[in-house]
C-alpha cells in the first residue's frame, strides 16, 4: 500500500514524535499497572464492560481530533497519510497510557485493512471515517457452529431479494459481538460451484433485524465471544465486500491481517508496545515479569526456575525478532502473504510456554490470588483460556497446513471434495435452536 501521495507532505518523524508525546502526557490518565487489569475486560459485568466500550470510544475520538488516529490511512479516508514508522513511534509513546484497545482488533486491523483492500471508493469513505473517530465497532462474523476451522464449509447462506441480500445461518466464538456496530460476514452464495469458489463477504449492521446475539460465558468465567442467529436479515446489495463469490480471497487476506497484529507486524494498530500479542501477555517480552516473580516466591536462586526465566526470555527474544523479519519480507515480495502463519504460530507456541512457565514459578497465588493482585489474576485466569492463544485466528494445525503448502511448498493434503460444487459435498446441518 502507499502511504502517502507525496513524500514531501509527511510529517517529520522526530517532530510527529514529540507532537504525540506531548499530547498523550497532556490528554491521556497513566494507568501503568491498571491497564493489566483493564485487559481482563471479559471479567467485567454486562454494565461495566458497556461503560468500558463507551469509554474507549470517547478516546478513539480523542486521538483522532488530535491528529493521532488512522496513521497509515490516506487522509482521503480519514487518516493521516503517515508511515509505518509513524504508528510505531505512536504506539512507543503510549506505553503506560489509556488507550482504546476495543478500536484495535478487529476494527483497526483487520477491518480497516480489508476495507482499504477490497473495498468501493463509496464503502471506504463511507466505513473509514467512522471508524477512525470511534462512531462505529466492528467485528467479523467467521467460524460457525458446524465448520470448525474449516472456513470454506461456511453454510451460511445469503440469496439475491431483488437489491437486498437475506441472509440465513449462524456464527459463533465472534469477539465482542454484543457491543459492536458493524460487521463482516462470510456467507455462502453460490452452492453450485466448490466451496472455496462460492462465498462472498458482506457488511452487516448489528442492529439489523433478525439478527440475534447471544453472549458465551467460557470457563475462566469471562465473556466476550458471542454466537449470532440470522434469521432472514436483509441488507442492501451495496453491501457486498469484495467480488461476488470471492469471498475466500476477502476471508484469507482478513486472516493475513489478523495475523500480522498477533505479532505486532500490523501497520494500522495501536497498542502500548507495538504488538496485541504483548498487550495480552501483560508485557510478555519484558524481562523483569518472571524475574520479579521468581523473587517474590523466594525462588530467584533455584537452577531450574532460572532456566524456565532463561527460555521464557529467549522465547520472547525470538519472536519478536522474527515479527519484524517475516513482515518486512512480505513487504518486498520475498515470501508469500501465508507466510504471516509463521508470526501467529510462533505467538501462539510462546503465549502457551510462557502461562505454563509462569504458572510452574508463581504456584498458589496464581490459583487463588488476592483482590489486589493484578498480576495474579491474570495469570490465573489467563491459563484457564491459555488454549485460546492456538485457536484463534486458525488453529495451530490450520498454520502448519498453510506454512508447510504455501510457504514451503510442500506437497497439498488430499482433500476429495475440493473441487466438488458445494451442494454435493456432505456437510452438518445448521442449528436452529436456542
Amino acid at each position: 500500500m502507499t502511504f502517502t501521495a507525496d513524500v514531501d507532505q509527511v510529517e517529520d518523524l522526530e517532530r510527529f514524535r514529540e507532537r504525540a508525546r506531548t499530547w498523550i502526557r497532556a490528554n491521556l490518565e497513566h494507568v501503568g499497572e491498571r491497564l493489566l487489569h483493564d485487559l481482563l475486560r471479559g471479567m467485567h459485568n454486562d454494565e461495566e464492560e458497556l461503560a468500558q466500550v463507551e469509554s474507549d470510544r470517547r478516546l478513539q475520538r480523542m486521538l483522532f481530533d488530535a491528529g493521532l488516529a488512522g496513521i497509515c490511512i490516506p487522509t482521503a479516508y480519514g487518516g493521516q497519510g503517515l508511515t509505518p514508522a509513524h504508528q510505531r513511534a505512536l504506539n512507543e509513546e503510549l506505553v503506560g497510557y489509556e488507550y482504546p484497545s476495543r478500536f484495535q482488533s478487529p476494527t483497526m486491523s483487520p477491518c480497516v485493512a480489508v476495507i482499504l483492500e477490497f473495498g468501493t471508493e463509496q464503502q471506504k469513505r463511507t466505513y473509514l471515517p467512522r471508524m477512525f473517530d470511534g462512531t462505529d465497532l466492528w467485528i467479523q462474523f467467521l467460524s460457525e457452529p458446524t465448520g470448525g476451522s474449516d472456513l470454506a464449509s461456511a453454510i451460511t447462506r445469503a440469496d439475491r431479494d431483488g437489491d437486498e441480500w437475506v441472509v440465513n445461518g449462524s456464527k459463533i466464538w465472534t469477539s465482542t459481538a454484543d457491543k459492536a456496530d458493524m460487521g463482516m460476514c462470510l456467507v455462502r452464495t453460490n452452492w453450485d460451484v466448490p466451496k472455496h469458489r462460492g462465498m462472498s463477504v458482506l457488511v452487516i449492521p448489528m442492529d439489523a433485524p433478525g439478527l440475534e446475539i447471544h453472549p458465551l460465558r467460557l470457563v475462566s468465567g469471562q465473556t466476550g465471544f458471542c454466537q449470532e442467529f440470522f434469521t432472514d436479515v436483509r441488507v442492501p446489495a451495496d453491501a457486498l465486500l469484495g467480488e461476488l463469490n470471492d469471498g475466500w480471497n476477502v476471508a484469507s487476506r482478513l486472516l493475513v491481517h489478523e495475523r500480522n497484529v498477533l505479532n505486532g507486524g500490523s501497520e494500522y494498530f495501536a497498542s502500548p508496545g507495538g504488538g496485541f500479542a504483548a498487550m495480552m501477555a501483560g508485557g510478555a517480552t519484558r524481562r523483569d515479569d518472571l524475574v520479579d516473580l521468581a523473587d517474590a516466591r523466594g525462588r530467584s536462586k533455584d537452577p531450574h526456575v532460572r532456566q524456565l526465566v532463561a527460555e521464557a526470555y529467549a522465547n520472547a527474544k525470538v519472536g519478536g525478532q522474527t515479527g519484524p523479519r517475516v513482515t518486512s519480507m512480505m513487504a518486498k515480495g520475498l515470501v508469500p502473504p501465508a507466510a504471516s502463519s509463521i508470526l501467529k504460530l510462533i505467538n501462539s507456541e510462546n503465549s502457551i510456554r510462557r502461562s505454563d512457565i509462569s504458572m510452574a514459578i508463581a504456584g498458589t497465588p496464581a490459583v487463588a490470588w488476592e483482590e489486589d493482585d493484578t498480576r495474579g489474576q491474570m495469570r490465573g485466569v489467563g491459563y484457564l483460556s491459555r488454549q485460546t492463544a492456538s485457536l484463534v485466528s486458525g488453529t495451530s494445525e490450520i498454520q502448519r497446513n498453510i506454512i508447510s503448502e504455501r510457504v514451503l511448498d510442500l506437497p497439498r493434503e488430499a482433500s476429495p471434495d475440493r473441487e466438488l460444487p458445494f451442494s454435493e459435498v456432505r456437510h452438518n446441518t445448521m442449528p436452529t435452536g436456542r
